[in-house]
């Protein structure tokens, strides 16, 4: 990510380490596990985190680079957890999580900054409808439904947060 706008920058480095931080959460992860659910409340890991492989996808739509989100069927519309759906085994969600995150990459790398300052097509709750504004609220959306996967793996695994043994995407 060394090769982006400036103004995007510090998005960059969020999304880098949400890489990492993400994919870590699902390290030593049973398929038991991530359909777990800690109560009838609570979102299980595996919806967690095809959750923010749906958002990462939608992110390509905001720097100019859409691509067919896999994940639009589970998430499309804000729905909620559905236990008669099947989501992406562990392993898949890793996997996915690589290959969306290099197409993140690049299109980071190529927007402008007219795209960033354009009109978003899908407003957030931020205030700024902007793509760089929308981005903004992807973002900290994603570190807030990491953060839970993430507390979910210590919950389960009883193993705390490891920011040095997770991949980055160069």
């Amino acid at each position: 990510f060394m090769t982006m706008k400036k103004s995007i920058y510090p998005l960059t480095v969020m999304f880098n380490l949400n890489l990492r931080r993400g994919i870590y959460s699902l390290v030593g992860i049973s398929e038991d596990i991530a359909d777990e659910r800690v109560s009838e409340h609570n979102n299980p890991l595996n919806w967690l985190a095809a959750h923010t492989l749906w958002a990462r996808y939608l992110m390509l739509l905001f720097l100019g680079k859409p691509v067919k989100n896999p994940y639009a069927e589970l998430f499309d519309n804000f729905k909620p957890y559905d236990a008669s759906l099947d989501y992406p085994s562990v392993e898949e969600v890793k996997k996915e999580w690589q290959e969306v995150s290099v197409l993140l990459k690049n299109a980071i790398e190529s927007v402008t900054e007219e795209q960033l300052a354009a009109d978003a097509p899908i407003k957030n709750p931020t205030g700024d409808f902007t793509n760089g504004g929308t981005l903004a609220f992807l973002a900290q959306h994603e570190s807030y439904t990491i953060g839970q996967m993430s507390f979910l793996k210590k919950y389960f695994t009883k193993e705390g947060e490891n920011y040095k043994v997770s991949p980055v995407i160069r």
